[in-house]
């Protein structure tokens, strides 16, 4: 999983690089080649952030290992300039984001290590409203987020799971990196934690 991250990454910013290039003809103007950047965009939503779920049951609990994937089919700005629309779909600027806005996400998730305590299947998704905000130079140094959210786990016995839960966060770097807590009202898993990556 190492490797593959590490080609991922190297693959993206070899096709960021060819995603403008230079016109022979009108040298100095920068023009967009949109493949490649629906190309990036599409390598970097493949890159999953690493999660630990706690896995419980009456008698026992333990942290699970796992990979979750951020996705986010719209968000709203509230600090969008006046000559654009305050709404992205999917490919959102991260300046956008962490400036101060609102978002659907989606969260689907792969647990490697398993809920044996728990009796759920490895996969879940979750949904939800986050709300961003910044902090500190206007979000490009520290950026904050609350949401709440709505999860799903298949259970091995036959008994689904439907459980809400409220989530918080902080990030770095112009958004990019940074680190999400989740409260779950659900005592077989009841908080998790994951270190977060979401360029656009």
């Amino acid at each position: 999983m190492k490797y593959s991250s590490t080609i991922i990454f190297a693959l993206v910013f070899l096709l960021s690089a060819n995603t403008f290039a230079q016109d022979n003809e009108q040298k100095g103007k920068d023009e967009e080649r949109p493949f490649m950047k629906y190309l990036s965009w599409t390598l970097l939503q493949a890159v999953p952030s690493p999660v630990l779920n706690q896995d419980a049951n009456e008698t026992n609990s333990r942290l699970s290992f796992g990979l979750r994937w951020n996705i986010v089919p719209i968000n709203f700005s509230f600090n969008a300039n006046k000559f654009v629309s305050p709404v992205q779909f999917f490919m959102v600027n991260p300046v956008r984001r962490y400036t101060g806005s609102i978002e659907l996400f989606v969260q689907p998730e792969v647990s490697t290590a398993g809920f044996d305590y728990a009796g759920y299947d490895n996969f879940a998704v979750g949904t939800g409203l986050r709300y961003t905000f910044p902090i500190n130079h206007y979000g490009e140094h520290l950026a904050g987020s609350i949401g709440a959210k709505w999860n799903y786990r298949h259970s091995g016995t036959g008994a689904d799971k439907e459980y809400y839960g409220i989530e918080g966060g902080l990030y770095i770097l112009y958004g990019i990196f940074g680190i999400q807590g989740n409260y779950n009202f659900n005592d077989r898993t009841r908080y998790n934690i994951s270190l977060n990556f979401k360029y656009f």
